[in-house]
């Protein structure tokens, strides 16, 4: 690859090549299994802080659409529910852009106008103790259940949605690339934001940050190793050839900081995927813009392997513990699989037939549900992941375009938001 990092020595090679998939993809750590500051259900933009897009819920293979809504201007991200059975969108059109709603009926319980439109870039955060964070192009924002506002702290840029901390601190990186830390009960800083690009100038590139181009240098949701307190990211320094992934050191002790680790510049055409993190937290996945998809060692930052798509994909990949991989769509590839085998990847299985069209979601029990490409919009497909064979289609009325995040509530209902503005519900259909 391109601005590859040095390579290891051959005995660290020889060590990762020997490790078997079962070993690098074996269940979460003792302290990932402790009471977390994330709230039950699907509380951040990507599942989890590992940014998995994977649901430990026991996926219905049977789905019936409940509801549907549609909202002014447009979704950009994937929603976020809780345990209560409340769902919560963000959108940019006139009015609200933050909106909670009943995941039963689609009926809305609140919203709020507190946020201005570009809180459409992020993703609700939700915490154990029922609050919620939210930024805009203004401030960080924190609510109630009821949406009343808790505090607000000024930040200069727009992040693409936070993540809590190992010591239940919130983090987040905006758009220009300044790193903040805030206290989540009072809004206070835990240390001083960090600027990646010294007096880098806040700039409004909606598309470049949808693509993770040059434009927009932090342009996708961070993912934090709630073990180590690693934090990782996408960026695009300034001058720089290319965008890479990083990693840095988050200590939240008596004299907090952040130090870097590592960088690898290994994202050439940028990146439009957030990092994931394997379940046992030792490697770290992203992909690029001229169809890549990346495994590195998350100590390190040396690649592991890479391994072709055939296209630059919209979004994160879904990835299960055991280490499969489902990539987002982008032009007109088809729905796939990947196997992290340890030191190459293999490819499970391709559906041609099945044009994705979005961000794909896996849950529990060996099924997935990915958007795809119909003549006049898209249908939701429910997979066996272990075949790609398809178990059920629910057609998504109207011009859908693509979808932005496929989220799965406690309950089991699907929740899918289009980039027009829509957002639809499917609950597991009645034996």
């Amino acid at each position: 690859m391109p601005g590859k990092l040095v390579k290891a020595t051959a005995l660290a090679f020889l060590v990762l090549a020997s490790l078997g998939a079962s070993s690098l993809h074996a269940a979460p750590r003792a302290l990932d299994r402790l009471p977390s500051v994330y709230g039950p259900g699907w509380s951040a933009a990507h599942a989890d802080a590992k940014n998995t897009d994977y649901s430990p819920v026991t996926g219905a293979r049977d789905l019936t659409q409940a509801w549907q809504r549609s909202f002014p201007g447009s979704i950009y991200l994937g929603a976020t529910n809780d345990a209560s059975g409340r769902v919560y969108v963000t959108t940019n059109g006139l009015g609200c852009h933050l909106h909670a709603l009943d995941v039963t009926t689609g009926r809305t319980v609140w919203c709020s106008s507190e946020v201005d439109r570009q809180a459409v870039a992020s993703s609700a955060l939700l915490d154990r103790d029922g609050h919620l964070y939210l930024a805009d192009g203004e401030a960080m924002h924190s609510f109630d259940a009821d949406g009343s506002v808790r505090w607000e702290t000024p930040i200069v840029g727009t992040p693409l949605s936070a993540q809590f901390t190992p010591a239940g601190n919130l983090i987040f990186i905006t758009h220009i690339g300044r790193i903040y830390v805030l206290n989540r009960a009072t809004g206070q800083p835990i240390l001083p934001p960090m600027e990646l690009i010294p007096g880098a100038p806040v700039t409004d590139d909606t598309g470049a940050c949808m693509r993770g181009t040059e434009e927009c240098p932090s342009s996708n949701t961070l993912a934090v190793d709630l073990d180590t307190g690693r934090i990782f990211f996408t960026f695009w320094d300034k001058g720089a050839p290319s965008a890479d992934i990083r990693a840095m050191q988050l200590d939240e002790g008596t004299s907090p900081s952040i130090r870097p680790l590592w960088k690898n510049e290994s994202l050439p055409g940028g990146s439009a995927t957030s990092p994931d993190l394997s379940a046992d937290g030792s490697r770290v996945y992203v992909g690029d813009n001229e169809g890549g998809i990346h495994a590195l060692d998350a100590a390190t930052g040396e690649t592991i392997w890479s391994h072709a798509t055939g296209y630059a994909a919209g979004g994160s990949p879904s990835l299960s513990p055991e280490g499969l991989i489902m990539p987002s769509g982008g032009g007109d590839g088809g729905l796939m699989a990947i196997k992290d085998m340890g030191d190459r990847a293999q490819r499970v299985w391709t559906k041609d037939a099945l044009v994705n069209r979005g961000i794909p979601t896996q849950a529990a029990g060996g099924v997935a549900y990915a958007a795809v490409s119909t003549t006049l919009g898209n249908d939701l497909v429910v997979v066996d992941t272990a075949t790609g064979a398809e178990l059920d289609r629910e057609p998504m009325p109207g011009l859908t375009i693509f979808t932005v995040g496929t989220t799965v509530a406690p309950d089991g209902t699907v929740l899918v938001p289009t980039i027009t503005g829509d957002l639809f519900a499917f609950r597991p259909a009645q034996g």
